[in-house]
């Protein structure tokens, strides 16, 4: 299949058969055409639950301690609701424009049950438009319009169905783009909806399945009250901290939250399989060996010398910290350069520069160097596929036929693809036109951005999608490139916020937006779901999500006293102040102030990354089975473009779960790995996922003080060399 042949040479298609095996272990082998799947049930439970979650997630946005209602609750819940539905809807036939539909047309489905997760996935996480709506309500600028926000947050949600629709043949159909996270939820799925169909009792393998799958589930769930609430030392276990208590060196080494993790241990699944990392049952094991390496290399070995090495006075600063800093060492005040939100040169002269700790500048320079480095490694091992496959589609589309097929297109997993419509191309292209007209009204209308500069972020969220998702589709792990759009942002507009922060919106956070709907569209392909139905519930749930969430924003920040204030607790909209220092920082003081003078230097990065994948490309092409094919470079500069808001003390956690589950078990207990592995890990996220909410309703006001609730590594967040007490 010409497809299948994107990868080859690369670091994933030299690993292929044990992906292959992780396909096979969760993806069910046949499929029933006439199986219902977008049926009034899922409408109706699809709008729901999208509902309820855009609406609790929205409006725990603005609480000092933010909760996000996940999936796995969708999955767990939308089944037994499916099912009374099929129990008591009448089963009458209704004729509507010439079609014939009936409210229950039988037994609830896998395929209805996967399309309600999927219309429910886009109220998951809030519109990031809302980040923007209250920093100018309350910050920055004058207020924005209701019908901006919605024009906004419509267009940074749904200008993505386009990308993912043009490069669906890239990043979806070929078997080698495995997209390992969803074989989570297909794995899911299935154990459910075996537990609800079965009239005849189980088969001996399903049973077993289940039976696990219950008991993770409620061990996971039991278990987490104890990290969360009444021993969190257990989340971090920091062994240098307890041998040193009065060592500040010790600590900055081995406090897993200011400092470095170094022999940090953690028993809180929620820390192993934690949204910076996903599941590491879910990761192929070479992934997380790539992973690790960045890691240790930049937190463990660079970062150190550096700092004790007083490079850019360094030691001066803390260690591990996301406070950017005055020229005492005292946090900066942002507000001290203002004069009606925007930058005083004069106040900026008598203020001062910006200083930023080691790992702070480590992370800005990784993120240079990163870019360059992803399109490079693109460049090299799939440069010459993807312009076949570009010259492929439009042949195809001029011609009208498939290309490259004989029959239809099958994966090992023998799934026959034709059996169910395209999404028509002029789906996805009158979607792209509507978008783009609301964006562009928007920004013109509003005062966003310039119109070119609207288009400009469009074709850098273009640009980025196919380098990044080649790299999470057969890894798990998305290089996330904000940073750069800011960058890129500031340097053209220096000084001007709203228009930095609505250049990251449609910029990075579309690119961000059509890879999770390329996600859902994999997830659609494993379960065979028909492609027109995911595109219907992914539409569907997007704008219900959008405008409920805009709504409860607008009702808290006309109904709640003093919100996003101190004095309006708990409402104080944490992310949103975080949002409003990071654009200001970056659309305020912009690159020329930030990484002037001594940090000048990490541009330089931007030629280091791209030179970089060249010697280990040839090194792979030179020595195709030694263990350079296993080395991607994209991924092992992954994680450190995390830090410092992640917490230091899960990778390592991580990857030895990792080397236990997809190494030693997948090769020596391959049988036991095919039946449960998959399976534990949607246990453990679901037990999880379910004893965070109740115990954040019922324990939310409950405080226990004694030995294990206590911080032991207070002297971690301390300067080596203290000039003022970091905060003050």
């Amino acid at each position: 299949m010409e497809n299948d042949k994107l990868l080859a040479g690369d670091t994933l298609h030299s690993n292929e058969p044990e992906m292959q095996f992780m396909i096979d272990s969760a993806v069910p082998a046949s499929d029933d055409p006439d199986m219902p799947s977008l049926t009034f049930r899922v409408v109706v439970l699809g709008t729901v639950f999208t509902c309820a979650l855009a609406f609790t997630n929205a409006y725990y946005w603005f609480r000092s301690n933010p909760i996000a209602l996940g999936i796995p609750v969708v999955q767990l819940l939308s089944l037994p609701a499916g099912w009374a539905l099929a129990q008591v809807l009448p089963r009458r036939q209704f004729r509507t424009f010439g079609k014939q539909w009936t409210m229950n047309p039988g037994a609830f489905s896998i395929k209805e049950h996967v399309l309600i997760s999927v219309f429910a996935n886009a109220s998951t996480s809030t519109v990031y438009a809302l980040e923007l709506i209250v920093v100018r309500k309350f910050w920055i600028g004058t207020p924005l319009a209701f019908g901006a926000g919605v024009l906004m947050s419509l267009t940074s949600q749904l200008i993505g169905y386009s990308f993912s629709g043009l490069f669906h043949r890239i990043l979806v159909e070929p078997s080698a783009m495995a997209w390992p996270s969803t074989l989570v939820d297909v794995s899911l799925f299935r154990t459910l909806q075996a537990l609800m169909t079965d009239k005849h009792g189980l088969a001996r393998e399903m049973r077993q399945r289940q039976r696990l799958f219950w008991i993770a589930l409620a061990g996971s769930f039991a278990w987490y009250f104890v990290p969360g609430w009444f021993f969190p030392t257990l989340t971090m276990l920091p062994l240098l901290c307890f041998a040193a208590p009065n060592n500040v060196v010790a600590q900055q080494l081995g406090d897993g939250y200011n400092g470095l993790g170094m022999l940090a241990v953690t028993l809180d699944w929620s820390t192993i399989s934690s949204s910076y990392t996903g599941s590491p049952l879910a990761t192929p094991w070479f992934a997380a060996c790539n992973l690790f390496a960045g890691f240790a290399i930049f937190m463990w070995v660079i970062t150190p010398i550096a700092y004790y090495a007083n490079a850019w006075d360094a030691r001066s600063l803390p260690i591990y910290t996301s406070n950017l800093f005055a020229a005492n060492g005292s946090v900066y005040d942002i507000e001290a350069v203002l004069r009606d939100g925007r930058l005083d040169p004069e106040l900026y002269e008598e203020y001062g520069p910006v200083r930023m700790s080691t790992q702070f500048l480590i992370m800005y320079g990784l993120c240079f160097m990163g870019i360059t480095c992803l399109l490079s490694h693109v460049a090299l091992n799939h440069g010459r596929d993807l312009w076949r496959t570009l010259q492929a589609a439009v042949a195809e589309l001029r011609s009208g036929r498939s290309y490259g097929r004989s029959g239809a297109e099958r994966e090992s997993i023998a799934y026959e693809h034709s059996a169910y419509a395209r999404v028509p191309g002029v789906w996805y292209a009158g979607l792209f036109v509507a978008t783009l007209a609301m964006g562009l009204g928007a920004c013109q209308g509003f005062g966003l951005l310039p119109w070119w500069g609207f288009l400009l972020a469009i074709a850098v969220a273009a640009l980025l999608t196919v380098p990044v998702g080649l790299i999470e589709a057969v890894s798990n792990f998305q290089y996330g490139l904000g940073v750069i759009t800011e960058l890129i942002a500031a340097f053209i507009w220096p000084g001007e916020p709203t228009f930095n922060a609505a250049f990251k919106m449609f910029g990075y956070i579309t690119m961000r937006q059509t890879l999770q709907l390329t996600r859902d569209q994999k997830l659609g392909h494993y379960m065979r779901v028909p492609p027109r139905h995911v595109f219907a519930a992914q539409v569907a749930g997007t704008v219900a999500a959008a405008l409920v969430q805009l709504g409860v924003a607008a009702w808290l920040m006309h109904s709640v006293p003093n919100i996003c204030t101190d004095a309006g607790a708990p409402f104080t909209c944490r992310k949103a102040r975080l949002f409003y220092a990071t654009t200001t920082i970056w659309g305020v003081l912009g690159p020329q102030r930030q990484f002037a003078g001594r940090y000048a230097t990490l541009y330089w990065l931007f030629l280091a990354g791209a030179a970089l994948p060249v010697p280990v490309w040839l090194l792979r092409r030179r020595f195709p089975r030694s263990m350079w094919r296993l080395v991607s470079l994209p991924v092992v500069l992954t994680l450190p473009g995390y830090f410092p808001n992640m917490p230091t003390h899960n990778a390592a956690m991580f990857t030895l779960c990792c080397f236990v589950f997809n190494h030693i078990l997948l090769h020596r207990r391959p049988a036991w790995w095919r039946r449960y592995n998959f399976v534990l890990t949607a246990a453990l996220d679901a037990g999880l996922a379910v004893s965070g909410i109740i115990g954040y309703f019922a324990l939310q006001h409950v405080r226990v003080n004694w030995w294990g609730t206590q911080d032991h590594c207070p002297l971690s967040s301390r300067a080596l060399d203290q000039r003022v007490v970091p905060g003050t």
